[in-house]
């Protein structure tokens, strides 16, 4: 593995992929040591590949059910990562995986947040599928019909885009398969009724800007691109396993 996080992430995401979390988390811990000296100043190629070990670490110690820890992993991984555009899709894959912890423990509002937040960084102008399939199942947790059935509907619109798929698969997906895991109490504190839940962006255009404006992570969205960054989404995989 030498000094460089890539060659463990790698090995541990092959392990997650085999349900051996315990053993990736062994691997997880080995490349962070292996790396734990090298100056991720003026090194954003090495500060990025370590955040995606960290990242990778923070959704194993998930699946082992180390909420805390990952928590912390995450808040790291998002501190290593650069502030330049080229790690936008490194902050929002973070932002995405805090944004599923947040639901997984019952905190609906502060998953909107970081899931709002992950799709003003993501590196496709307008998010991909898989962000407005979890922000569908917060606003349905929320109780937020409306605001449910509109990021269905742009999950819908990205699955086309990206996979050239019917419809009626993702349909299926957006369904009642994912849950909360049995050790997390997923009930909602609050149902908030504010403004800027009743009301999803369109597409493109004014709608989305005049929400984004109101919120913490209003920006400016671009028309669509049917493109996926692979690691943004190799990485968001990982929470299925």
């Amino acid at each position: 593995g030498g000094r460089t996080a890539e060659p463990y992430e790698k090995f541990a995401m092959f392990e997650m992929t085999r349900k051996n979390f315990v053993e990736a988390q062994a691997v997880l811990l080995k490349g962070a040591q292996a790396v734990a000296n090298l100056s991720i100043e003026g090194d954003g190629k090495s500060g990025l590949t370590l955040a995606h070990l960290l990242h990778t670490w923070g959704v194993c110690e998930y699946h082992l059910g180390s909420l805390a820890r990952a928590e912390q992993l995450f808040d790291d991984a998002l501190r290593v990562t650069g502030s330049e555009e080229g790690d936008s899709s490194m902050r929002s894959l973070v932002l995405y995986s805090m944004s599923r912890l947040e639901f997984a423990r019952g905190e609906h509002l502060l998953a909107q947040h970081c899931i709002g937040l992950s799709l003003k960084e993501n590196l496709l102008p307008g998010g991909n599928s898989l962000i407005w399939k979890l922000w569908h199942n917060i606003a349905k947790k929320m109780e937020n019909e409306h605001l449910a059935t509109r990021c269905k509907e742009q999950a819908l619109l990205r699955w086309e885009e990206e996979r050239g798929g019917k419809v009626s698969d993702l349909s299926r997906l957006l369904g009642e398969r994912q849950r909360p895991r049995d050790y997390v109490a997923a009930k909602s504190s609050a149902s908030s009724n504010d403004d800027d839940q009743r009301v999803l962006p369109e597409r493109t255009g004014s709608a989305m800007k005049d929400v984004f404006r109101k919120t913490p992570w209003y920006s400016k969205i671009c028309p669509p691109s049917g493109r996926m960054d692979k690691n943004w989404y190799a990485g968001a995989k990982l929470w299925e396993l």
